[in-house]
């Protein structure tokens, strides 16, 4: 089959055409100019979209990787030339199927070719299955390695060993295989079922086994019980008529108890006659802790108060004297001292005797007695001068004796202070005796209240009668509780009188009726229990079915299983049979592969790597010309590697695709010049007889195709 032309509405391709040449093609592009893209159509052409595919993380899946970026629906067509014929297939979208409806013709007469319209119409046109061709004809840089798959591994083993691919040896095997997982795979197959059946039989009779016990102990269980419930009610009907005995003699005891009470609530009564109620002995006794701490209180309040003030030391001229007139006396005091002190300074006695002397002495000249006169007047004004000075002096010295120890100018001062003084203590005395007035009056009324309420017997002997007449109350109501006590254990003895009968039989028991009570119920609660467990025990037993039936049905299992072990070991022993002769079939293979990647490796590497061993998992060893032990991949470098892998890949496609075109997506980038040229060589040579089609990123070999034409 050669692939001629393409069109793709599929991931960033949009109604994208490639026209392809039956030989070798080289398509050289840049980065992300779709040619991956083109090679997953190329798959999805042939083999479909996988829908069971899932995006999960690192990998996106198909349906959504190519989802058409343009929005439309997603679709394509490959032209292709096969048997002769040219062939048009088309795809297109089918429900939620992407491209899962599949059309194919003629393409110059639109004759319908039904046997390419399935879903894989790439096994019909390449004759292999998609897993096949991935690893056959598709060699990508990312993905060069082959790896191991049983449709890879069934086609190269029919292909060499038998020289066609029926299948016949892996149909034998499928069925031997389904025979024996239908005996026996893991924990299904007919073996473990029937062991698994065999174990519910066993589990049932076993079941049934433990039931019958625990049926048996439930009935011991069950007449222990009922021996102890007899001697138990025994046992109580013995207590009871005791009881019975002493009922005349309790019921005596209450009656004589309930007259006596009776009585002594009378007494009580009597005593709370003439009290007065009890609501006017709480009012009367809260009033008298009222009155009683109002009393407190004012004993409290006069002893806190301050002592009387002390009359204020005032100095001796001021001693006795009325407050309110001796500023004024002593501002006048103050005037008269100023104005002695005054009269004192002036001179003018002096200067008259002066003159008068001295005109008498001028006079004496004139006339002796005009002279005499003038002297003798002189002298006495002089005298006379001296005399008032005396007098001012000792006005002045009374005046500063009476005020002793004050200055003059502090006279005013010092009365001013004093008058001061003694206003704020008769201020304070006043205010003082006011209070302790407030006080003895407030006593006095709260004493008159006292008395009034006790009738003067004292606050104190007051509470304490009212105390004594609360508690005559209360002992009222005590024997009243006290009374009607007795009276409900008279009623309720009176009502539980009945006849009772003696033991049925001898009683040999010593519980207390309480004890004997108690355990009646745990053995009620037992008896129950037990028949509930036995119900249930029975019913497990019918649900069971017959033991018999069980047994018989025991042994058909086990005969079954014995036969069923023997078919499985004569199929195991069949199995490893027909593996041994697929492994020594196996080993044929391997040779031919191997030789023929061997001569396209050392065509690729110039003769340097001759020998190339590959194992049965498709790994690869290789060993240069200078080198004695193998190496494996990673030993080689990464432009080598895939030079090893496009040789082993090659050698497969030819075994098991040479009809199918090879496409190689970048596998040739890590090639240097030489080793590049000897591949395009060999690509060169295998477009002959397929289509080859390279998609690189490189202008090298677009160049290299240049000059070969040339």
């Amino acid at each position: 089959m050669k692939i001629l032309s393409m069109t793709a509405t599929f991931g960033k391709l949009s109604r994208s055409v490639l026209t392809l040449e039956p030989g070798l093609n080289v398509i050289d592009a840049p980065n992300e100019w779709g040619k991956s893209t083109w090679c997953a159509f190329i798959m999805a052409m042939l083999y479909g979209i996988d829908t069971g595919d899932r995006t999960k993380a690192g990998h996106l899946a198909d349906k959504e990787h190519y989802a058409p970026w343009s929005g439309q629906p997603m679709s394509g067509s490959m032209q292709i030339l096969w048997n002769g014929r040219e062939i048009t297939l088309q795809r297109q979208n089918k429900g939620r199927t992407p491209l899962g409806e599949v059309k194919a013709y003629e393409t110059h007469t639109g004759i319908p070719v039904p046997e390419l319209e399935i879903a894989a119409p790439g096994q019909v046109l390449l004759g292999v299955e998609r897993n096949v061709f991935a690893r056959a004809g598709f060699v990508r840089r990312a993905q060069m390695p082959v790896t191991e798959d049983d449709a890879l591994r069934r086609r190269l083993n029919e292909l060499v060993t038998t020289g066609d691919e029926s299948g016949a040896s892996d149909d034998l095997e499928q069925k031997l295989n389904k025979l024996k997982n239908k005996c026996k795979h893991n924990k299904t197959g007919l073996i473990p079922e029937t062991e698994a059946e065999l174990k519910a039989v066993e589990d049932k009779l076993q079941q049934m086994r433990s039931l019958q016990e625990q049926i048996d102990s439930i009935t011991q269980q069950q007449i222990r019980l009922q021996q102890q419930l007899k001697l138990l009610e025994n046992h109580r009907q013995a207590l009871q008529y005791a009881q019975q005995q002493q009922y005349t003699q309790k019921l005596a005891a209450a009656q004589v108890r309930r007259d006596t009470q009776a009585q002594t609530l009378l007494q009580a009564q009597a005593l709370c006659e003439n009290l007065p109620s009890q609501e006017k002995l709480r009012q009367d006794m809260a009033y008298a802790q009222q009155l009683r701490e109002t009393r407190d209180a004012l004993h409290t309040k006069a002893q806190l108060l301050p002592p009387l003030p002390q009359e204020p030391i005032a100095p001796e001229v001021f001693r006795g004297k009325d407050p309110d007139t001796v500023a004024a006396d002593a501002a006048l005091d103050g005037k008269v001292f100023a104005q002695l002190h005054k009269d004192l300074k002036k001179p003018i006695p002096y200067i008259v005797g002066g003159v008068l002397l001295a005109a008498g002495i001028g006079l004496m000249l004139v006339s002796i007695v005009a002279g005499a006169l003038a002297l003798l007047a002189g002298a006495g004004a002089i005298f006379a001068g001296i005399g008032k000075q005396k007098k001012l002096k000792k006005q002045i010295a009374e005046l500063s004796d009476r005020y002793r120890g004050i200055p003059a100018d502090r006279w005013e001062t010092a009365a001013g202070e004093y008058a001061a003084a003694q206003l704020a203590y008769r201020q304070a005395l006043q205010t003082r005796q006011q209070e302790l007035a407030d006080i003895d009056r407030q006593m006095t009324e709260n004493t008159g209240k006292i008395n009034t309420l006790t009738a003067n017997a004292g606050i104190a002997a007051f509470e304490e009668q009212c105390r004594q007449a609360m508690q005559a109350y209360t002992h009222l109501e005590e024997q009243r509780r006290l009374l009607h006590q007795a009276e409900d254990v008279l009623q309720a003895l009176t009502g539980a009188g009945k006849e009772v009968q003696p033991a049925q039989f001898e009683d040999t028991l010593t519980y207390t009726m309480a004890e004997t009570d108690r355990y009646l119920a745990e053995n009620d609660v037992q008896r129950r229990l037990l028949h509930q467990r036995l119900g249930q025990c029975q019913g497990q037993m019918e649900a069971l079915g017959q033991a018999e039936a069980l047994r018989a049905r025991q042994h058909q299992l086990q005969a079954r299983i014995a036969m069923l072990e023997t078919y499985d070991r004569a199929i195991a022993r069949a199995q490893q049979t027909l593996q041994a002769a697929k492994q020594e079939l196996q080993r044929r293979f391997a040779p031919q592969i191997a030789h023929r990647a061997q001569e396209l490796f050392g065509a690729l590497t110039r003769q340097r790597y001759q020998r190339l061993m590959m194992g049965q998992d498709f790994s690869l060893e290789t060993v240069a010309g200078d080198e004695v032990n193998t190496h494996g991949t990673l030993w080689r470098s990464d432009g080598t590697v895939d030079q090893m892998y496009l040789a082993l890949r090659m050698a497969v496609a030819e075994a098991l695709t040479p009809e199918a075109p090879l496409v190689l997506d970048d596998a040739l980038v890590c090639f240097d010049d030489d080793r590049l040229a000897a591949a395009l060589e060999i690509l060169q040579q295998a477009s002959d007889r397929k289509q080859v089609i390279i998609f690189t990123c490189q202008s090298r070999e677009r160049e290299w195709k240049q000059e070969a034409a040339e």
